[in-house]
């Protein structure tokens, strides 16, 4: 009896399908772009609550920046006040981790000393001896120009000083009309100032006519000397 061969027809080996890895490799994605999102939007938004905590706080100098979850503190500020409250009002935002105060502090006080020291130093080297008036005239003479915008120049970089403008006379014509004239002669130089882009808050005018002469009147070189502005700092 012949022995039989048993034939099975296997189906062929079913090639593995890309999808599963398109899938895994769309969720991958998907999950970085998550990721790097929150990483970005969430400093973004810690910034934005110290932000408001500093404005509600008052502190208008103090700059606020962030790197990764720590915050810093940059600017400068009163070493008379406080940021111990608003320290611990930013260390609490949730999510934050360091808050580092890099603030520069300083003495108001002293700050204002030294810059009226050197606003008075400028004023000196300015020859203010310069500003001088024609004869009877509220017209300044030729140079005085040159004074008058050193002067438009310093008051208009230290917008918060104020100076008084003081204008004399000789001794000639009667004294009402020597007043009036030294008036005039010291609003005069408060409206050259002015067009120059000075404040009239910075600016005080004022005349004494012909009581207050620094040379002799008898002389026409000592009555030109008198017919003068003085120019003083008001504290």
């Amino acid at each position: 009896m012949a022995a039989h061969t048993l034939h099975f027809n296997l189906p062929d080996a079913e090639r593995p399908s890309i999808w599963p890895w398109l899938i895994v490799l769309l969720g991958c994605g998907c999950l970085v772009i998550l990721v790097m999102r929150s990483m970005t939007t969430i400093p973004a938004s810690l910034l934005h609550q110290a932000r408001e905590q500093v404005s509600a706080a008052g502190f208008d100098d103090m700059n606020v920046a962030i790197n990764g979850r720590d915050l810093e503190l940059t600017g400068t500020l009163d070493q008379r006040l406080s940021v111990a409250l608003l320290l611990d009002q930013l260390e609490n935002i949730d999510g934050v981790r360091i808050v580092r105060d890099n603030m520069t502090r300083f003495d108001p006080v002293e700050t204002e000393l030294q810059q009226t020291r050197s606003f008075l130093q400028a004023l000196a080297r300015i020859d203010t001896s310069a500003v001088a008036f024609q004869q009877g005239s509220n017209s300044f003479t030729p140079g005085s120009d040159i004074a008058l915008n050193q002067i438009a120049e310093l008051l208009r970089n230290n917008p918060e000083k104020r100076l008084r403008i003081e204008g004399h006379t000789d001794n000639t014509g009667p004294s009402a009309v020597n007043l009036r004239l030294s008036q005039e002669r010291a609003q005069a130089v408060v409206r050259y100032l002015e067009a120059r882009n000075v404040s009239s808050n910075q600016l005080i005018a004022k005349g004494y006519g012909a009581t207050q002469p620094i040379a002799d009147n008898s002389t026409e070189a000592g009555r030109a000397r008198n017919r003068r502005i003085e120019i003083s700092y008001v504290d």
